[in-house]
């Protein structure tokens, strides 16, 4: 299957003296805010292939070890609760947080594989019908960049953005995006972040709250890179340090989960994560994840 972004005519935008017909005398400041191009974001639900998962380090691209690799992580990614968990988290974070966005001028592409069971594919496939931008991919490719290449083999600029399938962004993750986009935009490469962020963890005794404060976290991390790489070519944290960034810390731009049996390691408090009083964790709740229903609320504060 064959998914590709749509192509899009780069939107100048004037400011409202322009659009009147008149001369504006700020000209040279305010005669082009910024081009508007394609944002897309990508989303990995129980993707067999290699990406940056720990299960790959160290093994070489299309090795025996990669193979050996991908065969135990096979063994673990489809048991049945593990799954239902996905899938929960999917349903009440992820794709909510997609649908509520203030800017909605993006495509969304959710990346999976053929062995994803076909009912649960069946059921993949519906959620994605259910929210206009969001496409579905399913791919036998046996890394994330070449599932990735026929979508992104298109012309012209691209900013991508990454999210787990067990996390949310901001309502208003696109419109933040769109705005570093302007003011990066002599840079023909970038990357962005919203460093500060919610952090919930529920490892079998209750959830734990925390705010997170760590530029270029995983979590709607986003950039606009070279020869059309995808996001996941390069590890979040290395972004920084390999093109100009971007990061706004004055706003908290995702909810994280964290579970047993989670990819990455157990997290606790410690540098750059911090204890969160419930009175804060509510109320950035309700500023920055409206769309959060009740039973959701519950179960990140039980």
């Amino acid at each position: 299957m064959s998914v590709r972004v749509r192509p899009r005519v780069p939107r100048l935008t004037m400011c409202r003296v322009q659009r009147h017909g008149s001369r504006c005398f700020n000209h040279s400041i305010c005669r082009v805010r910024f081009l508007s191009e394609p944002i897309m974001g990508i989303c990995r639900f129980s993707y067999l292939g290699r990406g940056d998962w720990g299960a790959y380090k160290g093994t070489a691209l299309d090795s025996p070890e990669q193979e050996a690799a991908r065969q135990r992580v096979a063994s673990e990614l489809y048991l049945p609760d593990r799954l239902e968990q996905r899938f929960q988290s999917f349903e009440t974070l992820t794709l909510p947080s997609i649908a509520a966005q203030t800017d909605r001028d993006f495509d969304f592409l959710v990346l999976t594989s053929p062995e994803l069971p076909a009912p649960l594919r069946a059921r993949l496939q519906r959620l994605c019908d259910s929210v206009p931008r969001v496409r579905l991919l399913v791919s036998d490719a046996t890394d994330v960049g070449r599932a990735l290449e026929p979508v992104l083999d298109t012309a012209g600029p691209l900013l991508q953005f990454r999210l787990d399938d067990d996390d949310c962004l901001t309502v208003h993750y696109i419109a933040h995006l769109r705005r570093a986009a302007a003011a990066m935009r002599d840079h023909p490469h970038f990357a962005f972040s919203l460093p500060r962020a919610l952090l919930v963890t529920q490892y079998g005794a209750g959830a734990q709250r925390y705010e997170v404060m760590k530029p270029f976290h995983g979590a709607g991390v986003a950039a606009r890179l070279p020869d059309r790489k995808p996001i996941f070519a390069y590890g979040h944290y290395a972004l920084a340090r390999r093109f100009p960034s971007l990061s706004d810390p004055t706003v908290h731009g995702s909810l994280q989960t964290k579970t047993a049996g989670h990819d990455s390691k157990e997290v606790r408090s410690g540098s750059g994560i911090d204890d969160i009083a419930d009175a804060r964790f509510a109320s950035v709740l309700q500023r920055e994840f409206p769309f959060l229903d009740q039973a959701t609320r519950l179960r990140l504060s039980a």
